[in-house]
């Protein structure tokens, strides 16, 4: 792959020049090129053909027509992130991007793709898969962000902007009624309040009764309830100065259990392949034990009333403060709280069990409060350009969690484990980058400096066997670690032409260390160091025929050291509770090449490719995980060796039923790859093909608008992932027609 990638990046500039040449000698003038792209990749505002950084950036177009309605969503438009839910939980995603990723989601493991909103970080992946309303664009980085991003941006960072309020009276209304009885509404209305102060409220309301039928009771699964609404203010008392302040309030009701296979033709979930034979069942093929209920204050209250739930609720504030001084420097102070209450009861064996259920139940309260000082500014005019700041974070977490034996009612409910936790963050980080021209080379240095403390303060656990926090730091474990890492930069970047841009990178990142919180025993309550990894990058950036055509090409080398591993150690008996693990494995690497092309083919018809290709390979490994089954011939979780993405849309000349007419559609392709670390064959993933499609129109006043899409259009049953040998698929298909009211 790395031999195809550099000979591609060697010949593009070349070949994007010559194109250019004869376009520009036999081009019409009136053909309107492609649009231009700006980005906040570099924490300020830079055009996407300018930015030495592999980035994928949606606007608020795209993601309308691309149905892209919750961040898992991404997962069909990005070369190389795979992304699903976490087992069971339908509102945290588990990220894989360039091979790296992570399946838990218990507070002393830090996710290796971090998700941004309005440039303040979300620290846990509780609660990761964001619904999308009001959004302005979204960016997502590809690689580590060692320098300029927050916090463990080892895999690379998901930044969502929101729409701020400005100074026009606007209104908006939609709604959507869709397949399994979905109903979706937004509303958003935007007031200037005086000629430097505006406002916005919006609000979403999403509902449908599920997509999996028991087979014997007739119960629905898997389906979402959630709320969400979010106020406002921009306040602009000068022209250098603006303030910007929101809040909101959010909650969902989301899960996504097992699927069944067909109990006669294939009689356990892991004898199902690709195309089944799967049918649309209950978590359970014996009795049902667990039903859709939350009878009970808790979550450990709802097991042993026979219930199953996932349940976030969480609020955010954010505000950020910008102060323009002149081109010599702006200042933004960006502050950010985020409180997060996590509940759920996750059946974890379902159907595997013959008749007995292996609940996982949670109740977190996270909570994170973070606060940056962020200078831009451009000097020796304009010829140096720099981005520094200071970043602090602060974030506590309380965790009950507990792990039973159930049997239906009235048979069997035995404890396995049964833990309280608390555990803190501290994180202050200093950064600083700057950029120099020299002629047609640019050269860019960046560097972060990082001090970190995490420490677990509280700590119990009873069940089938009882320790506490002196118990585990009795056998040498620390309950505290400091971490102090510095994370350079480097790039070369040159214009060949005003269209054609090459550069090489080579950028440094951290993963903070933790612990193995859902150890059993106090000798298995181990701490993990911090993960670190090396990447390095070729690139072109190029536009031609005018700029009807864009090609944007990043060939990667991404070594990781002390790569951390979540690991199942062994399959329990009928009676035990599961054995995990959490450690350093070792060392991997993983090499590939993304090539991301947009092209005007014709009057109103654009076209999308976007392809990636990887190969990932563990370099070393430690004893921990090889008792946990992994092997260096192993190829790393996750990492298809080629994945793509093919799109047309086609706006329709003229009007139609007086308005404008849009088509859209994208076909996508993913290998097969490992579904876990140790590749055990009963979960690798055969790969998968789906199409999504929508049709647009608009009226000529810009008023009203209709879509009809569906996602997953040909009823693709998708191997998700998988727990304990239990195997979940994605969504099938949906659809759903939308209405849409504007004034403005």
């Amino acid at each position: 792959a790395m031999s195809v990638a550099f000979a591609a990046l060697a010949w593009a500039p070349a070949q994007a020049q010559e194109n250019q040449q004869i376009a520009q000698a036999g081009q019409q003038a009136e053909v309107q090129g492609l649009e231009e792209i700006v980005v906040t990749a570099q924490r300020r505002e830079t055009k996407l053909q300018d930015t030495p950084i592999a980035v994928t950036a949606l606007s608020e177009i795209q993601i309308e027509r691309g149905q892209i309605g919750e961040s898992l969503d991404l997962g069909r438009v990005v070369p190389n992130l795979i992304a699903y839910n976490n087992v069971t939980l339908g509102a945290s995603n588990s990220y894989f991007l360039r091979g790296i990723g992570s399946t838990e989601s218990i507070a002393t493991f830090d996710p290796p793709v971090g998700s941004y909103v309005d440039e303040v970080f979300v620290a846990r992946q509780n609660a990761n898969n964001i619904q999308l309303f009001e959004v302005e664009r979204i960016e997502v980085l590809r690689g580590p962000q060692g320098s300029l991003f927050g916090r463990n941006t080892t895999g690379g960072a998901i930044s969502i902007v929101t729409k701020k309020p400005d100074d026009q009276y606007r209104f908006n209304a939609e709604a959507a009624y869709g397949r399994f009885n979905e109903i979706n509404l937004k509303g958003s209305v935007n007031i200037p309040l005086t000629d430097k102060l505006f406002s916005s409220i919006s609000a979403y309301y999403q509902k449908d009764d599920g997509w999996q039928k028991s087979v014997r009771t007739g119960e629905k699964y898997n389906f979402i309830d959630a709320f969400g609404v979010r106020g406002a203010v921009r306040f602009q008392p000068t022209d250098t100065i603006t303030w910007d302040v929101s809040g909101d309030w959010q909650t969902q009701d989301h899960q996504n259990l097992q699927s069944i296979v067909d109990p006669v033709r294939a009689p356990t979930n892991i004898s199902g392949g690709k195309s089944g034979p799967w049918v649309l069942g209950s978590p359970r093929l014996n009795d049902v034990y667990l039903r859709n209920c939350k009878n009970g204050a808790t979550p450990k209250q709802w097991i042993r009333n026979g219930c199953t739930a996932n349940e976030v609720i969480g609020y955010n504030f954010y505000s950020n403060l910008s102060v323009d001084l002149g081109d010599a420097v702006q200042f933004n102070i960006i502050t950010g709280y985020r409180n997060l209450d996590h509940n759920f009861v996750s059946p974890l064996f379902a159907s595997l069990r013959g008749g007995f259920e292996l609940p996982l139940s949670n109740a977190g309260n996270h909570n994170q409060f973070s606060n940056e000082i962020k200078a831009t500014g451009n000097l020796l005019d304009g010829q140096f350009r720099y981005t520094a700041g200071l970043f602090y974070m602060k974030e506590d977490n309380l965790t009950s969690f507990e792990t039973s034996l159930a049997a239906p009612p009235g048979n069997v409910f035995l404890v396995l484990d049964d833990a309280f936790m608390e555990n803190d963050t501290k994180s202050l980080a200093m950064y600083a980058q700057g950029e120099y021209d020299i002629d047609k080379l640019t050269v860019i240095a960046g560097i972060r400096w990082t001090d970190e403390k995490k420490v677990i303060p509280q700590y119990t656990h009873g069940g089938s066997v009882n320790f506490t926090l002196r118990d585990i730091t009795a056998r040498g474990i620390p309950n505290g670690k400091t971490a102090v890492q510095w994370t350079p930069k480097f790039v070369l970047q040159y214009n060949v032409s005003d269209d054609v841009m090459a550069y090489a990178s080579a950028t440094r990142g951290f993963k903070s260390g933790g612990w193995n919180a859902r150890a059993s025993t106090a000798e298995r309550m181990t701490r993990f160091n911090e993960e670190t990894v090396w990447s390095y990058e070729l690139g072109t950036r190029a536009e031609f025929m005018d700029n009807r055509v864009r090609t944007n090409i990043t060939a990667f080398s991404v070594t990781y050291s002390n790569l951390q591993l979540p690991a199942l150690l062994r399959t329990p008996a009928v009676g035990e509770a599961p054995i995990f693990v959490a450690n350093n494995a070792g060392k991997a690497r993983v090499q590939g090449i993304e090539f991301e092309g947009d092209a005007l083919l014709a009057e109103g018809l654009t076209g999308k490719l976007t392809f990636g290709i990887q190969d990932g390979d563990y370099l070393e490994l430690g004893a921990g995980v090889v008792a946990g089954g992994f092997s260096l011939d192993d190829q790393t979780d996750r990492t298809p060796h080629f994945s793509s993405n093919i799109g047309l849309t086609y706006e329709v000349p003229g009007d139609v039923m007086n308005g404008s007419l849009a088509l859209t559609g994208d076909f996508q392709h993913i290998s097969k790859f490992e579904g876990n670390g140790p590749n055990n064959p009963e979960n690798r993933n055969p790969g998968f093909d789906t199409v999504n499609a929508s049709i647009n129109w608009t009226s000529g006043d810009e008023r009203w608008g209709v879509q009809l899409g569906c996602k997953n259009c040909l009823d693709e049953r998708i191997l998700a992932t998988h727990f304990l040998n239990a195997r979940f698929i994605q969504d099938p298909m949906r659809w759903a027609l939308r209405f849409k009211f504007m004034y403005n």
